[in-house]
């Protein structure tokens, strides 16, 4: 199936209410379930209120601190993303995640940058980006897909913490290395440069309005994906593989994963994160 074949099928299987429930993994004790989905199929993943449903994850200080520090939280019914004071002290680095997986979905969401930015990267583009198909151990940055969020460069691909992804025609892999937190230091001389882990869009131009809001959505069926910013497909990506934690060096279909919002020294407003199944 080629990546215009998949766009339509996936938009309009997007167009039929399916159960939600479904296409999330078994989930684990206690999780609270899913809001129903409307009559359109579309369920919202924030309540608007508090992070039922979320975690938080930092660089150093781990879990459940962002939300301690005033990094994550919610205003008037809209999800903050680094609204806290600004110091001369380094941000960390982070996410904020779902408690469950999914898979083969329509996400949705809409986004605003603010105007705070934090140290390291106060003169560097507004960066906020989605991370999905987001498995195994909770570090920066765990094993995932992510789309891009950010100045310019909104529906870029990076895949992260050993995911790696189908170059397209040309053969290989993009991918398919452990990724650092920002700052880390670069290769020893003499030692070959990091492979690439970043796919640019297909299509250029800007579609993005930096002081109002945007909508980027990402279709998923299985181990494939485009990614859409306000209306415009601008990228697509298949064959994305992770690590097989059973087989040192080997690789298995990455195909379901949670969903998750960076937190990386740019603030940013979320008013819609909704989903849809396509099952």
């Amino acid at each position: 199936m080629n990546r215009r074949t998949f766009v339509k099928c996936a938009v309009a299987a997007s167009a039929a209410p399916a159960s939600l429930a479904a296409q999330s993994a078994a989930p684990a004790p206690n999780l609270p379930p899913l809001p129903p989905a409307g009559a359109d199929g579309w369920v919202s993943l924030i309540n608007g209120r508090n992070l039922e449903s979320f975690y938080t994850m930092l660089d150093k200080s781990g879990k459940g601190v962002a939300e301690k520090k005033g990094m994550v939280t919610f205003e008037n019914g809209l999800l903050h993303i680094m609204g806290n004071l600004v110091t001369d002290e380094p941000q960390e680095p982070g996410y904020l995640a779902t408690t469950r997986e999914f898979s083969n979905y329509h996400l949705r969401a809409e986004y605003k940058y603010g105007v705070k930015r934090f140290p390291p990267r106060v003169d560097q583009k507004r960066d906020n980006g989605i991370l999905y198909h987001l498995v195994g151990e909770d570090k920066v940055w765990p094993t995932c897909v992510e789309c891009q969020v950010q100045e310019g460069d909104t529906c870029d691909y990076f895949l992260l913490g050993g995911a790696r992804g189908s170059a397209g025609r040309g053969g290989g892999y993009i991918g398919g290395r452990p990724t650092p937190a920002s700052g880390a230091p670069q290769p020893a001389p003499g030692q070959p440069p990091p492979v690439s882990n970043r796919k640019l869009r297909d299509q250029g131009g800007d579609f993005e309005n930096r002081d109002g809001w945007n909508l980027v959505e990402v279709i998923v069926r299985e181990d494939r994906s485009v990614h859409i910013l306000n209306g415009v497909q601008l990228n697509a990506m298949s064959g994305f593989e992770q690590p097989d934690p059973q087989n040192p060096g080997q690789y298995i279909p990455l195909t379901r994963g949670k969903i998750a919002i960076e937190i990386e020294y740019a603030e940013t407003w979320y008013r819609r994160l909704e989903i849809k199944s396509l099952a």
